[in-house]
């Protein structure tokens, strides 16, 4: 017996020993994660892309080993290195991470992961300036989880919706969800943060003031006290506080540590305009263009949709796999009621039957929107340009009657709608004419670009110079104009009586002008040289200085957008200036009485075969415009 019980005693030694050993690991283990998690959060809101990479590799493998108890954390994870990688190291990767994301969660039947492949992708599109999308996904995560996991905080789709509206500025919109993902259970403190920020972002705008900012503002640091470091809009915040403040020099190095390339270069601009420095804020202006055109790629964008696409078709197919088992689950419940009552079961069934057949209709009719939606886009941008073709004059010869006017221009857009624009009219034995390029592409560039016609040409018939045409187009159009959208322009006005030509040139690209020369048959091509002044739309306050030429009866005007210049071939080789003016200068043709073509459409014809010809079916990268003016 002593035997026996010794043996079992040390039996039951082991088993304790085990089950202790067992308990420390899985402590050290949970002690791990959340040191990983919290690593996580703090180098998410910095550019230590390395570290931030080992963190959640290491916290994805560490929720992996440990379980179906670590599965939300671990999609958080991935969820944010997709979104860290689109957002500071490369956008395609980004889109694929989130793919895979969305991959692995639907072959896992994981809900929780097919709602960050949904907030992941929201962010993306956000970020691609897809805002109707993104609010969309953002609002199908926020009711998603409130859906299925009602104890988890939806702050971050929150404050991805806060974003949206920054963008928009729906200034009520954006505080109303800052505050929205503050009341959220279980919020962490870099998502409190975060809502503090968007909403010192908010209370920047004119219509609050700087106490309402100043008040929002100290609240702020108090969070970010608490967090431990600061978030992504630290720098903006801090910029909006020295600018609402009138502290612009400090606004300056502020904007200058921005870490986001597009906005570090529009607040140095603002910040810039503050100062008065107007040459340095026009500068600004044009890098912030090019950067956000350059970085906002159709291949990401073409990525962007098609992987939406998927989320609705996966969403759709899992909410029809729920109405099947729904369906399975209310017959096995029918074949225990039908044998206490038939005719009762018999009317339930038919009438929950039909409520199913609804939502399945609607989840599959889902699937055709979504098919049928870009379809759509095109069939109505297609119709956009022919509304926006139609804003500007397109038979030619102008003016048929007038034997002394030679005028001719076109127009063709990169995309389906651009931002280029032309005009023209008769007045009183004057031509008023000008040229413009909105800065952007797309359907806002093409919105910009029939507020510019209208405004130029109700102006001009005022009988204006071109210069004060230039002044009050820019007052209208720099109010209220947050997002730096501006307008390049050339304006001319011809005396047709003396052949004086006044003209006020606006960030343009300088035209051409081809002298000829008294006594001979001579024109001699070159730019000219004129005061460039900044483009229409960025600051209500400036001042144009305009030019004149006297007597250009004779010689020709050649005006054009950079999409000629700028265009390039398959090796992104650019056609160039000096390109541009040797086709000029070599395109000579006798004008006679019979000479089916004027001198005006002459040369736009020689020089846009010349284009087509250097491009070789490349893609357009731009609008092009040119306009051609002679007078006899």
């Amino acid at each position: 017996m002593n035997v026996l019980r010794r043996l079992y005693m040390a039996a039951l030694m082991a088993v304790v020993v085990t089950l202790v050993a067992a308990a420390q690991t899985s402590g050290a283990d949970d002690d791990r994660i959340a040191q990983l998690e919290k690593a996580m959060y703090r180098y998410f809101s910095s550019n230590a892309t390395d570290s931030f990479m080992y963190v959640t590799d290491q916290l994805m493998e560490a929720c992996r080993k440990a379980g179906p108890s670590q599965e939300r954390l671990f999609y958080k994870a991935w969820s944010n290195q997709a979104i860290y990688s689109f957002t500071k190291v490369n956008r395609t990767r980004g889109l694929e991470l989130a793919h895979q994301i969305h991959d692995y969660a639907y072959q896992h039947d994981s809900k929780f992961g097919l709602y960050t492949s949904t907030y992941a992708l929201a962010s993306m599109s956000s970020t691609l300036r897809h805002f109707a999308q993104a609010e969309r996904e953002f609002n199908e995560a926020i009711n998603y989880q409130h859906r299925f996991f009602p104890d988890e905080s939806a702050a971050a789709p929150y404050l991805g919706l806060a974003k949206i509206y920054v963008n928009l500025k729906k200034i009520e919109k954006v505080l109303e969800c800052a505050r929205q993902a503050l009341s959220e259970p279980n919020i962490i403190m870099q998502h409190k943060l975060s809502a503090w920020s968007y909403i010192c972002i908010a209370y920047n705008d004119a219509k609050y003031s700087r106490d309402d900012f100043n008040r929002a503002y100290a609240e702020r640091e108090k969070v970010k006290r608490e967090n431990g470091h600061d978030d992504n809009y630290g720098e903006i915040v801090e910029y909006y506080n020295a600018m609402k403040n009138g502290r612009y020099a400090e606004a300056l190095n502020f904007a200058s540590k921005i870490k986001s390339g597009s906005d570090r270069l529009l607040y140095i601009s603002k910040a810039y305009a503050s100062l008065g420095d107007y040459r340095n804020a026009y500068v600004c202006q044009v890098l912030f263009r090019d950067y956000r055109d350059s970085v906002n790629t159709a291949e990401v964008q073409q990525m962007s949709y098609e992987y939406a696409s998927q989320l609705d078709v996966t969403r759709a197919e899992n909410e029809a796999k729920n109405l099947r088992l729904s369906n399975q689950e209310l017959q096995i419940q029918a074949a225990v009621v039908i044998t206490i009552i038939t005719l009762a079961f018999s009317i339930f069934y038919y009438f929950r039957r039909r409520k199913q057949m609804q939502k399945l209709r609607q989840a599959y009719n889902q699937l055709a929107d979504t098919t049928s939606a870009k379809e759509r886009i095109d069939s109505e941008l297609r119709i956009a340009r022919d509304i926006q073709m139609s804003m500007v004059p397109r038979t030619f010869p102008a003016f048929p009657d007038r034997r002394d006017i030679d005028l001719h221009a076109t127009i063709v857009p990169a995309k389906e709608v651009g931002g280029d624009l032309y005009d023209f009219f008769l007045q009183d034995d004057r031509l008023f004419f000008c040229v413009g390029d909105v800065s952007g592409k797309g359907v806002p560039a093409s919105l910009t670009m029939a507020v510019a016609v209208n405004l130029f040409r109700t102006i001009a018939k005022e009988g204006f110079p071109p210069e004060v045409i230039a002044d009050k187009m820019n007052e209208t159009m720099a109010a209220d104009n947050e997002n730096g959208v501006f307008v390049t322009m050339f304006i001319g006005i011809i005396d047709l009586k003396t052949g004086n030509l006044d003209y006020c040139n606006c960030g343009h690209n300088p035209p051409i002008y081809g002298e000829r020369r008294k006594h001979t048959t001579q024109t001699v091509f070159g730019f000219l040289d004129i005061e460039s002044n900044v483009p229409i739309g960025l600051w209500s306050d400036y001042s144009f200085i305009g030019g004149h030429l006297d007597d250009i009866r004779g010689s020709l005007l050649f005006v054009y957008t950079d999409g000629v210049n700028e265009a390039e071939n398959h090796s992104q080789e650019q056609f160039g200036e000096k390109r541009m003016l040797r086709v000029l200068r070599e395109s000579t043709q006798p004008f006679g009485e019979r000479t089916p073509k004027t001198r005006s459409r002459f040369l736009i014809e020689e020089t846009k075969c010349a284009l087509d010809a250097f491009v070789d079916g490349a893609e357009p990268s731009d609008d092009l415009t040119m306009l051609c003016v002679s007078i006899k």
